[in-house]
């Protein structure tokens, strides 16, 4: 008889809960579908989880949030931070299949769905929101001082812009379901942040 992994449960469920969330939203997904693809009892998941609202939670704390940001990480250490959050933002167009390009962000799936009547939630999309804004702004603080941008640039205003126009991306993008435009879009965002060099 094999040994059960609490840990390994726990990560299955969160993956599998990440997957079909994003597929089918959370209203759409029930935990049976979740249970089902996970291969994993009902006893199993609320050991982990008392409710399926409470699996979301990890699911966005633990898997979007994560997935969302690491790829922004490195624009923190580069030597030049606007050429790096050009070329993550003109990687977004690049990466993943068309079905995931065309089911939307996750995240702003979730967000669309659930923030107005999900307070715990909206808090939990905002932060992660927000801790882009400050990679972004960072990135341009250290463009400055290394005299890469203008110190007259309004770090926070710029970032609070490009978040803005971060997020009309993934609805976009999900209503044309045209890779093109997606490049396109991130093309523009590029050259927008690239116009602030200097040098």
């Amino acid at each position: 008889m094999a040994l059960r992994d609490p840990d390994k449960t726990r990560t299955n469920l969160l993956e599998v809960a990440s997957c079909i969330f994003h597929q089918k939203g959370y209203n759409g997904t029930s935990l049976s579908d979740i249970l089902n693809a996970a291969e994993v009892s009902k006893g199993a998941l609320y050991h982990h989880f008392s409710n399926k609202q409470e699996l979301l939670y990890a699911v966005v704390d633990e898997c979007y949030r994560p997935q969302f940001l690491s790829r922004w990480q490195g624009i923190l250490a580069a030597d030049k931070p606007m050429e790096a959050i050009a070329a993550v933002v003109t990687g977004l167009a690049q990466e993943g299949s068309d079905e995931e390009m065309c089911s939307g962000c996750p995240i702003h799936n979730i967000s669309a769905e659930l923030a107005s009547t999900d307070e715990a939630l909206r808090i939990r999309v905002d932060a992660i929101f927000t801790g882009l804004q400050d990679i972004i702004a960072q990135g341009i603080e250290r463009a400055k001082e290394k005299n890469q941008v203008s110190s007259r640039i309004d770090s926070d205003r710029v970032a609070l812009l490009f978040m803005c126009s971060l997020n009309g991306m993934p609805q976009m993008v999900k209503s044309c379901q045209e890779r093109s435009v997606f490049i396109e879009i991130t093309a523009a965002l590029a050259d927008y942040i690239l116009s602030f060099q200097t040098n």
